[in-house]
């Protein structure tokens, strides 16, 4: 670190560094130019309004994604923009179903609260199984079985969830009669706890599916996909991978500004979102005295409740113009993939004294296209003489004194963290019971 020549930063999973040329170019411009609120007309207000369309199609132009398929819906951060999806997406009781890939942020397992209020039913499945999913047929489930025999979802996968009734007799005649519904699936582009990357071919493979995983009956499959900790240091084309929501935080791809993310919406999904707040700009007119409102047209302003944080969304072009000196988000992927597997091959290789592994590393590193499927995250258990684990947060105190700065616990990943160490349903429930705060420790 600049003036700190002991100290080591690689918490980049948990937020990216700031540069000095990025905060020069962002005060400099602040003190050059005066910024008035969006939603007034006055000079000053219009030309925070200009630049903050500029930084929505900087954004777009960064994912890849064409200006009449995407809108950028700017939030406090990724967490923000999936709590949004959650509370607007359209669930139908009894009907559609929230399907997400177990290795999950707890950002995202959350949405699932919005799922079953609504009496939709919800579950976690692991890679592979969305791997034989995709690659059966729509007449048949996972299990083999066809859609038209009955199935207990608590046998599809060894999951822990609740018996939704997968079986719903003479389906074919009855969804002639029902309304449209959707379903909606959820993955990471990358997992933030071993940085597994899982395929975007995935998005257009569920998209086209027109059944349920665990429900026979038609519906309309929508896919979330959490970018947070993949877009920082992969490059993502939404063009060519044209998810219905993607969600980031920008304080992880440049540091700064923290507390701005964005919600990125594929214009055919906008108009099935129930927004039900609203507020600040997103009302174009409204009565005090009656149920009366009229939302804007944008979808942007529309989704957006109150004043954006327009100085932060305006210092994002410096963020962006930071990837451009380094040559591009292909250049940066090119350099963590190489820090990545060098440093994988030395880590791996640190043994004790009678010769057994210093740590165990989870991820994908090992995997003969290693690139492909592993990001740069190189997450591991420090292992003792006799194979036994050092507690973490031992390993946390250690390394800061050592002037190392880690995270350490589960990274808010409780699906990836509980099934790399094996540990089972109850015994999380166990440990529930157990601790006396709300600390990772």
């Amino acid at each position: 670190l600049l003036g700190h020549p002991t100290q080591h930063y690689m918490d980049y999973c948990g937020s990216s560094l700031y540069t000095s040329s990025q905060l020069k170019a962002v005060f400099t411009e602040l003190q050059q130019h005066l910024f008035g609120n969006p939603h007034s007309a006055n000079p000053s207000s219009e030309l925070t309004e200009d630049l903050v369309g500029d930084a929505r199609q900087m954004v777009l132009d960064f994912f890849g994604a064409p200006p009449e398929d995407y809108n950028v819906v700017f939030t406090r951060g990724a967490t923000s923009a999936l709590q949004m999806v959650g509370e607007s997406f359209p669930w139908h009781k009894d009907k559609g179903e929230f399907l997400y890939l177990r290795e999950n942020h707890n950002s995202v397992l959350g949405i699932r609260e919005y799922a079953a209020r609504n009496a939709v039913s919800f579950q976690s499945i692991r890679e592979d199984t969305v791997d034989r999913w995709l690659a059966s047929s729509e007449e048949t489930v996972p299990g083999g079985r066809t859609t038209m025999e009955p199935v207990n979802c608590r046998d599809m996968d060894n999951q822990w969830w609740e018996d939704v009734g997968c079986y719903v007799p003479d389906w074919e005649k009855e969804e002639k009669e029902e309304e449209e519904h959707y379903s909606l699936f959820a993955f990471p582009a990358e997992d933030n706890f071993s940085g597994v990357k899982y395929p975007l071919e995935w998005i257009k493979k569920i998209q086209s599916r027109q059944r349920g995983f665990g429900n026979p009956k038609r519906t309309n499959w929508k896919v979330l996909l959490d970018a947070a900790a993949f877009v920082p240091t992969q490059p993502l084309n939404l063009k060519e991978t044209p998810a219905d929501f993607v969600t980031v935080s920008f304080y992880k791809m440049f540091g700064y500004p923290t507390g701005l993310g964005a919600l990125l919406i594929r214009t055919e999904s906008v108009d099935i979102l129930d927004k039900v707040f609203w507020g600040g700009g997103s009302v174009s007119i409204s009565s005090a005295e009656t149920n009366f409102h009229a939302l804007q047209c944008q979808p942007s302003s529309k989704l957006e409740d109150g004043t954006v944080p327009f100085l932060d969304i305006v210092s994002l072009k410096h963020g962006f113009n930071m990837y451009s000196r380094l040559g591009g988000i292909q250049k940066v992927q090119q350099h963590v993939a190489c820090l990545t597997e060098y440093a994988y091959d030395k880590l791996s290789a640190l043994t004790h004294s009678n010769g057994a592994p210093l740590l165990r590393i989870f991820g994908k590193h090992a995997h003969p296209d290693g690139a492909a499927v592993q990001g740069g995250v190189i997450n591991f258990v420090v292992l003792k003489a006799d194979g036994q684990a050092v507690g973490y947060v031992r390993v946390q105190h250690e390394s800061a004194a050592a002037g190392f700065h880690i995270r350490t616990g589960s990274s808010c990943n409780p699906g990836a963290c509980y099934s790399n160490l094996g540990i089972e349903p109850f015994e999380i429930e166990q440990l529930a019971d157990l601790k006396e705060g709300c600390g990772d420790a």
